[in-house]
């Protein structure tokens, strides 16, 4: 498998231009991209999750799973379920980038008492079966996160690149007479 290495900001970029590609709204993408930011610190290729949600969910089971996340932070919701595979771990990835900007205390419960802070999960990659639970109190915001996001791998990299160019305005002399492209010069 060839992977590739970007930027957190060029992660978060592609998953929100993906995201956009596949028929979302402008804030459920930079929901997306910020999920797929926090995801990438912690060893995970989010584009790949982000392109293999985006395959087999539709818009609105994904952003189903977004309201589950917003009605768990309000403490409407005692819970939600994770089993592992790409959806989930979109959804933990949006989980964690909540509860970084807000502060919340986001745990996984394992059974038996065995439970982890979302802000203390390091390889999300690994990922068993537990239930996103909102714990009392507030936590510390994340401290040791990887310096560089994980490797992408390249096919989920043109994948993303194709659902982004589907929101591209086709080149015409009318599309450019109205403002799009860089126009003769690009150095604005």
């Amino acid at each position: 498998m060839k992977t590739i290495l970007l930027s957190y900001n060029e992660v978060q970029s592609i998953a929100r231009k993906a995201a956009r590609g596949a028929g979302f709204p402008h804030g459920a993408a930079d929901d997306i991209g910020q999920a797929a930011v926090w995801l990438s610190a912690r060893g995970v290729d989010a584009i790949g999750v982000v392109v293999g949600t985006l395959a087999v969910q539709s818009v609105p089971v994904v952003l189903d799973g977004f309201a589950a996340i917003d009605a768990l932070c309000c403490g409407e919701r005692d819970g939600i379920p994770l089993h592992g595979g790409a959806d989930n771990l979109l959804l933990l990835g949006f989980a964690g980038a909540a509860a970084r900007e807000t502060g919340l205390r986001l745990s996984l419960d394992f059974g038996g008492g065995d439970s982890l802070s979302l802000t203390r999960l390091r390889d999300a990659a690994q990922l068993a079966p537990a239930t996103l639970r909102l714990m009392p109190g507030c936590e510390d915001l994340d401290g040791d996160v990887a310096r560089r996001p994980a490797a992408i791998d390249a096919e989920a990299y043109a994948a993303a690149l194709q659902l982004a160019a589907k929101t591209y305005v086709p080149a015409s002399d009318l599309s450019r007479a109205r403002g799009a492209g860089a126009g003769t010069t690009d150095n604005d």
